[in-house]
């Protein structure tokens, strides 16, 4: 419910001149709102600047920066976050889902999922306080009064009298979000961590482990040799193999009936007595892996009992509705396929295969944390990926017996080709597909597959056994060769999307 002051527009300066690094805001922003251990609204981060005897240590307060064009709002698909009238950005944790579709929309990392409750978080700028006409909590405990909220509305007001003053900056103004926490005197290594060299090591505490370490540990390489991070907060990866599995079944429920359809047309001649039962088993096929991918979709929730929202409470901007009813729908055609095989029912197939398979490009696109997953051309390149997973799962369903139209079964070698080729084509352009203005983070993301720690299994087992071998084995002719061709690149197509959604959560973005 908004409650909003009218003719207020609330933010905030963060006066890194002085910042001491105390945490103290820290601590008074868990007190007041409950945080739970492990989680944060606000946090200080620390940077070491320069190299002994002249270095300098940076503190950077990194909370919500209660953005005028705030990307968590269009993606959360139930408008549990919504912006209210003087500029805050509000929960309603009665209707989140714990989709955590708006933590990696925030390109601030300010949103975190609430461990006991499944809910999402972040600082809404103390409202019960300003409501009553007191300074959030985190502003009144610091000792230096580095801290300055305000109304950005008010000519008067201190914020809108430094604002005038300049020398402000801003975080990620390239991600477009207008934000409204300000930052005076801050040193960009603070604010940005792709210029931050990590290969030391932290002193105030413990680097990450494992896999993300390794990630940036890679991405130092490129930070400035001159800037340290010492201190941050742990950062786990918040969408796990559930989102990746979501992403390949849903490959071959988008793939498996239009390929088809396809398939019998590129090879119609005589009409054969298999044809129909062809359109029924594909159609049966495509709605058991569409069943496997709403399942996966709502065991990645942290609140699944509420997964009706989304049908019930619809925020249309966000493309996780848009999705479950292109789904709806695609489901809807599945279901008539079974007792029906007219052209108009391959048609709507076809379109809303497509749909299916490309949609989660978008809802990828909405992630402005996560620059890997922004990348253009990725909708055409799910496109290409459920034709291979379809013609792939169509070769092993004729290899184990299912008896198949043999116009059909004469076609997918050539369908898999042609989508295995192109899905190297898109997959060597990624490197020229950075979204606009973000061309310098979308590299350091890139840089984790074709030289980082992920290199390995996107070049070995991603192209060289789910691409090269199965175009090999397809060129060579030979039936018995072709299932295996098939299982390798349905393999490779799961290396692949695994891949993307490991790779895109693992350098830090804030």
């Amino acid at each position: 419910m908004d409650t909003s002051t009218q003719g207020v527009k609330w933010g905030k300066i963060i006066d890194q001149n002085r910042c001491i690094g105390c945490h103290a805001c820290t601590v008074a922003c868990k007190q007041e709102h409950g945080v739970p251990l492990g989680v944060t609204r606000t946090y200080v981060k620390q940077v070491l600047v320069g190299a002994f005897p002249d270095s300098q240590n940076h503190f950077q307060v990194t909370r919500c920066n209660q953005c005028d064009e705030p990307p968590c709002v269009a993606a959360c698909p139930t408008t549990a976050m919504f912006q209210r009238s003087d500029g805050i950005v509000d929960f309603d944790s009665s209707v989140c889902i714990g989709c955590k579709g708006c933590t990696h929309a925030c390109p601030y990392d300010a949103i975190y999922i609430n461990a006991e409750s499944g809910i999402a978080e972040k600082c809404h700028f103390c409202e019960h306080r300003t409501e009553r006409g007191l300074a959030p909590a985190c502003a009144v405990v610091c000792p230096t009064e580095a801290i300055i909220p305000g109304d950005f509305d008010d000519p008067n007001s201190r914020v809108s009298q430094l604002k005038r003053d300049g020398n402000l900056t801003v975080r990620k103004p390239e991600a477009g979000t207008q934000p409204n926490v300000l930052y005076l005197g801050v040193d960009s290594a603070g604010i940005e961590p792709g210029e931050t060299n990590l290969s030391h090591g932290f002193i105030w505490s413990e680097p990450p482990s494992g896999e993300r370490e390794a990630a940036q540990r890679f991405e130092a390489e490129d930070g400035r040799e001159t800037a340290r991070t010492t201190y941050d907060v742990p950062r786990s990866q918040i969408w796990g193999w559930r989102v990746s599995a979501y992403l390949w079944t849903k490959s071959v429920c988008a793939g498996v009936l239009p390929v088809a359809f396809l398939g019998q047309w590129m090879g119609a001649g005589v009409p054969s007595p298999e044809a129909s039962f062809t359109r029924v088993i594909a159609a049966a096929v495509a709605l058991v892996f569409l069943g496997l991918t709403g399942l996966l979709l709502i065991a990645d929730l942290k609140r699944p009992e509420r997964f009706l929202y989304i049908f019930l409470r619809p925020n249309w901007d966000s493309w996780l509705v848009r999705g479950s009813f292109i789904i709806l729908g695609y489901s809807a055609v599945l279901v008539a396929c079974l007792f029906s095989g007219s052209w108009l029912l391959a048609f709507g197939a076809l379109v809303l295969g497509g749909w299916t398979a490309a949609y989660t490009a978008y809802l990828f696109g909405q992630a402005k944390g996560r620059v890997l997953w922004m990348r253009r051309g990725l909708a055409v390149h799910l496109v290409i990926q459920a034709g291979l997973a379809g013609a792939s799962m169509l070769m092993l369903m004729d290899a184990v017996g299912v008896v198949l139209d043999p116009g059909l079964v004469a076609s997918l070698p050539k369908i898999l080709a042609v989508c295995l080729v192109a899905h190297l084509i898109a997959t060597l352009l990624e490197g020229k597909a950075s979204p606009p203005k973000r061309e310098a983070e979308y590299a350091r993301a890139v840089r984790l597959l074709s030289h980082g720690p992920y290199a390995r299994r996107h070049w070995g087992a991603g192209v060289a056994l789910g691409v090269l071998v199965p175009l090999l084995a397809i060129l060579a002719g030979g039936a018995i060769l072709l299932p295996g061709a098939a299982a390798l690149a349905l393999i490779g197509l799961w290396v692949e999307e695994d891949l993307l959604v490991r790779a895109g959560q693992a350098l830090p973005i804030s």
